[in-house]
């Protein structure tokens, strides 16, 4: 068994994306055959399937969980990665023919036969392949051709190809996934558009497949989640917010659409559109919506009435009264794995991956009539994981942080060890409780870990968020110091005391090490802006629109802002040994801030390292590269700190 003190703790099997897989009207849904010898269906109780996508190492396997048996049963294995980052899978209506994205292409795996096709093969790279639920055609994404990403369509044989959007989104705007009508005659989707002369809207819409006719439902917002279609076609629900407004995560009011009357109601709920790939879920009668929350590190599921629910029985006799009213569906202590949840089509069951402070992710599903939740598979839990401690401490203006402490069990008073702080990605993301093990592998090799919810965070509330707009160079950056200053009150720390962190992170710890020289004494940095200027010039859209929305303009607009968000003006100024790496393919924060740091540092009388890793983008994908890059930061702190 690995333990967490091996760099392959970054590799274990991690459960990613969840759907239900349909039985078909043979009941069988391809493999596993329930019948008896007479041909009838068994009777084994209940028949639900809940597929889900197991990553491990690089490769990724689809398993079936079988609620009849109690046990999962393997699909398809594969030797890579398959459907890009979260590992999503659809199937067709009677649960035979098995869509994903391997290799940039969309492919169909026949359970019953084992062989994979092509159905339109291009060099651009196509992505969420889904089927339409009235016959074996799929909608997918593609950037083939001049026009930008687009809904395409082509029948599960490779026939009747057909391009259905036009210009939806930019080639480098890959977030979205087409979502089939009930009838399989429309297609909703989300496409950028303007907004007052900027491009910062991100609008709904629906398409006619066969007339190619487009219409847009909405207009100012920011939509961050696929419109979901309500069970009779006539409604559609999806997540937004204002684009007027800050760049909510984890905050974001649910939208219901309707088609008949062509209004649209609001629910300030402050749901997790969950990385984009989150819908609304509706139940089969079409009164009621799932969708998660995060409140602090957790993440639950809620449920909102809507008001047309009309369901008198005994067992609901008031529903109507509570429309409107969000309430809680689950009650676990950790957050949802990288895959959307799912709801199964009798609505009985929600499915999806789940993941604790000592548990990666693992499939589970809950009833919707509530209860207990049911883990159905166990997952690779590693020798000597650590349940860190949930604390708070002040930062320099008087507003409490809130952090996850790792304290390695050698650690004592008589023992102290040095002391690292950790500043998460995305600066409107959040740590949360879910499982980490970078954090879990340098605990092992014997850090203090500080993982810290610098202000800016999603999960409390938006005006803790909004406490970074316009400020990436303040207050979030007085949070770290004062984890630093934290972590060495401890009685059982050095004061040895060194920072790290990916993306935003990055940022972070490169403006940490800038304005307060002096205080770290060993940085790592993963995939970091460095200049805001140089990154603004090869950014791809979704970093742009942040930015730009963040700071309230373009770097014209707004000079002194992009200049105060920048340690490159300051790198003179570093004393901090530092250490970084970057994909060589990285869209979200280019190479070229990378190169800034070795053109600028390469040379200086400071420490400095920099790691480039080829084919690459934003966050490492490879499972060497991943293991390099933990051993890397360890070895790293191990020379500066220790």
């Amino acid at each position: 068994m690995t333990d967490t003190a091996d760099p392959d703790v970054m590799n274990l099997a991690d459960a990613l994306s969840v759907t239900w897989r349909p039985r078909g009207e043979s009941g069988r849904g391809g493999s596993g055959d329930d019948s008896d010898s007479a041909g009838n269906t068994a009777a084994r109780g209940d028949e639900r399937r809940l597929t889900y996508v197991e990553r491990e190492r690089g490769a990724d396997t689809v398993y079936d969980y079988r609620f009849d048996v109690d046990a999962s049963e393997r699909v398809v294995a594969f030797d890579e990665r398959i459907s890009g980052r979260w590992g999503q899978v659809d199937w067709n209506a009677d649960g035979r023919l098995l869509a994903y994205t391997r290799g940039g292409d969309v492919r169909v795996y026949d359970t019953e036969t084992g062989e994979e096709t092509t159905p339109a093969p291009s060099d651009a790279f196509d992505a969420a392949p889904r089927w339409s639920p009235t016959a074996d055609r799929l909608a997918f994404l593609s950037g083939r051709g001049e026009a930008g990403n687009d809904v395409w369509v082509v029948d599960a044989d490779g026939e009747n190809l057909q391009r259905v959007t036009t210009g939806a989104n930019p080639h480098d705007d890959k977030r979205w996934e087409p979502s089939w009508s009930p009838e399989g005659d429309r297609i909703a989707y989300v496409g950028a558009a303007d907004w007052n002369g900027r491009d910062w809207a991100d609008e709904a819409h629906v398409v006619h497949v066969d007339s190619g006719a487009v219409t847009r439902l909405t207009d100012g917002l920011s939509v961050t989640a696929v419109p979901s279609w309500g069970p009779h076609g006539d409604r559609v629900a999806f997540f937004a917010k204002q684009v007027a407004e800050p760049w909510y995560r984890h905050s974001e009011d649910v939208h219901v659409y309707d088609l008949r009357t062509g209004t649209q109601t609001v629910y300030p709920v402050e749901a997790s559109h969950q990385y984009n790939v989150q819908q609304p879920l509706w139940d089969p009668d079409g009164d009621r919506l799932f969708y998660p929350v995060r409140e602090r590190g957790e993440q639950q599921l809620a449920a909102l009435l809507l008001p047309e629910a009309t369901d008198t029985t005994d067992q609901h006799p008031q529903a109507t009264d509570a429309a409107g009213v969000p309430t809680r569906v689950t009650v676990h202590d950790g957050v949802f794995g990288a895959g959307p949840v799912a709801l199964s089509p009798d609505g009985e069951y929600l499915g999806f991956s789940y993941a604790e402070h000592t548990l990666p992710p693992h499939p589970r599903a809950i009833s919707t009539a509530g209860g207990d939740e049911r883990q159905l598979r166990d997952p690779e839990v590693p020798e000597g994981v650590i349940e860190p401690e949930n604390v708070t401490y002040e930062s320099a203006d008087g507003l409490y942080v809130n952090a996850y402490r790792y304290v390695p069990p050698t650690v004592s008073a008589d023992d102290p060890a040095p002391a690292l702080v950790q500043v998460h990605g995305g600066g409107h993301f959040q740590y949360g409780t879910g499982w980490h093990p970078i954090e879990q592998y340098l605990a092992a090799h014997g850090y203090v870990v500080l993982a810290v919810d610098f202000r800016g965070s999603g999960g409390y509330g938006r005006s803790f968020q909004e406490l970074s707009m316009g400020d990436w160079h303040g207050g979030q950056i007085d949070d770290a110091r004062e984890a630093a200053r934290f972590v060495r009150s401890l009685p059982y720390t050095t004061d040895e005391v060194g920072i790290y962190g990916g993306s935003w992170g990055g940022l972070v710890s490169l403006l940490g090490i800038t304005r307060y020289p002096s205080v770290f004494d060993a940085a790592v940095e993963w995939y970091g802006v460095v200049n805001q200027f140089t990154d603004y010039e090869e950014v791809d859209r979704v970093g742009r629109l942040l930015t730009e929305r963040d700071m309230g303009g373009t770097p014209e607009e707004q000079p002194e802002l992009y200049e105060a968000a920048s340690a490159s003006t300051r790198l003179d100024a570093v004393e901090t040994p530092l250490a970084v790496l970057h994909g060589a393919e990285d869209e979200r924060v280019p190479i070229n801030q990378a190169e800034e740091l070795i053109d600028t540092l390469g040379d200086a009388d400071v420490p400095f390292e920099a790691t480039i890793y080829d084919g690459e983008g934003h966050g490492f994908r490879d499972e060497t590269n991943r293991r390099d890059a933990v051993e890397t930061t360890r070895a790293w702190f191990d020379d500066h700190l220790r």
